[in-house]
C-alpha cells in the first residue's frame, strides 16, 4: 500500500493529531527543557494512504464536513415527553384489538424496522413475536416494507414510501412563503388542519387508523380516521366511549407527569397529545455516530481502506469513474427526499387489481412518478434489511448489483423464485400467491426506467464490494449494540400503565 506524509489535503484531519502531539506532557519537565536546548524536536505526523489523499480532495471539493448531521435540536430520550412516547410506542392499547403496538413493526433492536420483507400487523399468528419469526395468520395484507424510525426526526420533506405525509412550501397571493403539512386526510397538496407541527408526529396519526396495520376490526362505528383516533384517546383517557376499555389504566398519571399538568383526562389525553409524544419519542432515536462521520471529524483510522475506496466511488460521478450515488443520496441524511423509479422487483399484493404498486403516482399523477418511491436515508442502512419498497433484496450486495444492472437483477430475483426465495416466505406453501403478476409489473417498471435518464454505474465486483463496505460505515456504533439501543425501550423497571406492553425480551427470541 502506498503511503504519504501529510500534504495540503490533510491539514484538517491532522489538526487533532497535531494538537495532541504539541500538548503531550512528558514525565519530567526538566528533561524536556534540556532536550530543547540540545536538539530540534520533530512532530510525528499522521500517515495518509493514497485512498486518504483522494478522499480528502473530495471532502474538500464537496464541503462534506458540512453534511455532519446536527441533532442538537432533536429531543433526548431522557426527557419526560419522549419517555411517555416510548411507553405509548410499546403498548398494544393503541392497537384497535389490543394485539399490536407501534414497536411490533418498528423495533429499536431490529434497526428501527421489523426485519421482514412485508410487515405483519393485526393478523400476526402470535402478536407478541416481532422480527423475522413473526408469522402471518392468513395472508399478507400490507404491501410495503416497514421503514426505520431511526433518525426520522431529521426528515424535512416527507415521510412514508410515497411521501403522503409531506411538508409543502408555497407562496401566497401577497408573495409570502407559507408552509403546511399535507396528509391522506386532507388530500395531496392540501393543508391538513389537524396535522401536528412536525412530520414525525403527523405520521404517527396514521398507522393506528389502518385496519391492516393496527386498527383491525375495532371501532365499527367510526366513520373516518379522526373517529378512530378519538376512540383511542378516550380509551387511554378512560372517558366517553373508552370508559373501562382497559382493565388497568394509569395513563392519566403518565400524561400529567410528562406534560407537567393537572388537567382532566378529556383535556390532556387527546390524540394530538398522543401523536406529539409518539413523534417526540421517534425523533429522540437519533443515531448518527458513524465511522464515516468520525472520519470527517479527523479520525483517519475510522474507515478501512476498502471503505475509503467505496466512499470515493459513492461521491464521484459516473462520468469520472465513480458510482454517482451522491446525486440522490447526498446531504446529512444521505437522501434528497425525492421520488424515483429504480425498478426494484415488484411482488406481493400491490395496491391495485393487478398487484402493482405504482408508488408516488397514486397520489401525484405525474408520469415521472409511476413506480417511483421516496429515496431512503442511508444512515444505518446496514441494519434495515430487507431493502426496497417491498423488501425484495435481502442484502446490500443485492441492492448494489441492482443499480449496476437492473435487468439482470430482476431476472435473477425471479429465476430464484421471486417471493418464494425470500427468508420470510421460503417455507410458506402459498408463497406463489405473492408472485401473481409480479414479473409483468417488474418489467413495466423496468421499461420506464430504461426510458429515463438513469445511467447504471459500470462497477466491477471489487468496486461493488468497496461500495457496500462504505455503506456499512454509515452505521452508528450504538445501533449495533442491543445493550446500548435498549435506552429506547421500556426497561424492566419502567412502569407499565396498562399491562399491554409488547413483551420485548421474549418477542425478539420468538418465545411467548
Amino acid at each position: 500500500m502506498n503511503t504519504f506524509k501529510i500534504g495540503s489535503y490533510g491539514l484538517l484531519l491532522c489538526a487533532a493529531a497535531l494538537s495532541t502531539a504539541v500538548l503531550a506532557k512528558p514525565e519530567h519537565r526538566a528533561e524536556q527543557i534540556d532536550r530543547k536546548r540540545h536538539k530540534h524536536i520533530g512532530v510525528s505526523l499522521p500517515t495518509f494512504s493514497e485512498a486518504d489523499l483522494t478522499l480528502q480532495q473530495i471532502i474538500s471539493d464537496q464541503n462534506l464536513v458540512e453534511t455532519i448531521p446536527d441533532v442538537s435540536g432533536l429531543p433526548h430520550i431522557s426527557e419526560p415527553i419522549p419517555q411517555l412516547g416510548m411507553k405509548l410506542f410499546f403498548t398494544k392499547s393503541l392497537g384497535g384489538e389490543k394485539t399490536v403496538a407501534c414497536a411490533s413493526c418498528h423495533h429499536p433492536r431490529l434497526g428501527g424496522g421489523d426485519g421482514l420483507s412485508l410487515p405483519i400487523g393485526t393478523n400476526a399468528l402470535e402478536p407478541d413475536v416481532v422480527g423475522p419469526l413473526r408469522v402471518v395468520n392468513g395472508e399478507i395484507n400490507i404491501p410495503r416494507n416497514s421503514p426505520t424510525i431511526f433518525n426520522s426526526g431529521l426528515a424535512e420533506s416527507s415521510l412514508f414510501w410515497d411521501g403522503r405525509v409531506e411538508k409543502v412550501t408555497s407562496t401566497d397571493n401577497q408573495g409570502n412563503e407559507v408552509s403546511f403539512i399535507s396528509t391522506p386526510d386532507s388530500g395531496f397538496g392540501q393543508p391538513d388542519e389537524k396535522a401536528s407541527s412536525d412530520l414525525v408526529s403527523t405520521l404517527s396519526r396514521f398507522p393506528v387508523t389502518s385496519v391492516e396495520e393496527m386498527r383491525g376490526s375495532a371501532f365499527p362505528d367510526a366513520q373516518d380516521n379522526e373517529s378512530v383516533r378519538e376512540h383511542l384517546a378516550a380509551r387511554l383517557g378512560n372517558y366517553g366511549s373508552g370508559i373501562n376499555d382497559l382493565e388497568k389504566n394509569t395513563w392519566l398519571q403518565e400524561f400529567r407527569k410528562a406534560f407537567n399538568s393537572q388537567q382532566s383526562a378529556e383535556t390532556l389525553i387527546t390524540f394530538d397529545s398522543i401523536a406529539m409524544a409518539l413523534g417526540q419519542y421517534q425523533s429522540s432515536v437519533k443515531l448518527v455516530n458513524t465511522p464515516w462521520h468520525k472520519y470527517l471529524k479527523g479520525d483517519l483510522n475510522a474507515l478501512s481502506e476498502n471503505q475509503k475506496r467505496g466512499a470515493h466511488l459513492f461521491f464521484t460521478q459516473i462520468s469520472e469513474g465513480g458510482a454517482g450515488c451522491v446525486n440522490c443520496h447526498g446531504g446529512s441524511r444521505f437522501s434528497n427526499d425525492r421520488f424515483f423509479n429504480l425498478a426494484f422487483p415488484q411482488f406481493g399484493i400491490g395496491l391495485d387489481s393487478q398487484n402493482a404498486d405504482v408508488g408516488r403516482f397514486a397520489i401525484d399523477g405525474q408520469q415521472q412518478h409511476m413506480f417511483a418511491f421516496r429515496v431512503p436515508s442511508l444512515l444505518n442502512i446496514e441494519l434495515t434489511a430487507p431493502y426496497g419498497h417491498s423488501g425484495a433484496y435481502q442484502s446490500l450486495e443485492e441492492v448494489v448489483a441492482h443499480y449496476v444492472n437492473p435487468e439482470n437483477a430482476i431476472d435473477a430475483f425471479f429465476a430464484k423464485g421471486g417471493a418464494c426465495e425470500l427468508a420470510q416466505f421460503k417455507d410458506d406453501p402459498n408463497c406463489d400467491t405473492l408472485n401473481v403478476n409480479a414479473v409483468e409489473n417488474s418489467q413495466a417498471a423496468l421499461a420506464l426506467l430504461q426510458l429515463s435518464p438513469f445511467v447504471a454505474p459500470p462497477l466491477d465486483t471489487e468496486q461493488q464490494s468497496d461500495l457496500v463496505a462504505f455503506l456499512k460505515s454509515l452505521t452508528d456504533d450504538c445501533a449495533t449494540s442491543s445493550r446500548c439501543v435498549r435506552r429506547f425501550e421500556p426497561g424492566p423497571r419502567t412502569f407499565d400503565p396498562d399491562n399491554l406492553r409488547l413483551r420485548v425480551q421474549n418477542a425478539l427470541l420468538g418465545r411467548i
